[in-house]
């Protein structure tokens, strides 16, 4: 242990950048990655104007890389996230503003299917705190570069690898439920996202995550959360058990 303290403490920037350069390359070699989507409901709390998406590249069950595109107002901003032994080892942020085109009316228009990189930074990790970061052109005046970027890769890898790790807990989640004690009660389960509607209207969403059998729901907005042992699930019956309380729920699957 001490030699490999030592080890790591005399490792210079060059070495550690060296080794990040080189796990970088062994990620981009991967030719046979399973892909992992989040909605945009799934990691955002308020909605892109052009619309977002998020997917995660798996390799041998841990998570590799996260690819991330928010389409703002007036620009693309995509972000890569690299990781090796579950740590996080690189970020790619770009600021992309859309092109003009001009309609048939000859008017000057943004062109959101074509953009070009007006900024660019790069930044290299090692052991959770920054050791380098590079940068390319000026960042966008209503736009401020994200910084924060340790805590929000790990909260994103976290709600893919809940997603990923529990596939077939999702999958047969999927789609709408009755309450067999009140037909007008439902929820509907859209990838991590629980809908509930009473008396056939509807209510709130809320996120979800399952932690060893327990379905975990809260709204993304506050500290509310619920907790229900899934008793039994197949394509027909779902019934939860409230951890609190200890009432049960059962729901039959319609559709």
């Amino acid at each position: 242990m001490l030699c490999n303290i030592c080890l790591c403490v005399g490792q210079s920037k060059e070495d550690i950048l060296t080794n990040i350069k080189d796990q970088m390359e062994i990620i981009d070699g991967y030719i046979e990655f399973e892909t992992f989507y989040l909605d945009p409901e799934e990691f955002l709390d308020k909605m892109a104007d052009h619309g977002a998406e998020l997917e995660g590249y798996y390799e041998h069950e841990r998570l590799k890389k996260i690819h991330r595109k928010v389409s703002t107002r007036n620009a693309n901003l995509i972000t890569e996230f690299y990781f090796w032994n579950d740590q996080l080892i690189y970020v790619n942020y770009k600021q992309r503003p859309y092109l003009y085109a001009t309609n048939e009316s000859g008017q000057k228009v943004l062109d959101y299917s074509r953009s070009f990189t007006k900024y660019e930074s790069k930044h290299f990790f090692n052991n959770g705190e920054r050791v380098d970061k590079e940068t390319i052109g000026s960042p966008l005046d209503d736009v401020s570069p994200e910084t924060d970027f340790v805590e929000y890769a790990n909260k994103m890898k976290g709600l893919l690898d809940n997603k990923f790790y529990n596939k077939d807990t999702y999958s047969s989640l999927q789609g709408k439920w009755l309450y067999v004690q009140n037909t007008q009660d439902y929820i509907i389960f859209e990838g991590t996202i629980r809908f509930n509607f009473y008396d056939g209207k509807f209510a709130n969403r809320l996120k979800t995550r399952i932690e060893e059998g327990v379905l975990v729901c809260f709204f993304p907005m506050d500290d509310r959360m619920y907790r229900y042992k899934i008793k039994s699930l197949d394509e027909n019956v779902l019934t939860l058990i409230d951890e609190f309380s200890n009432e049960e729920f059962m729901y039959a699957k319609v559709e």
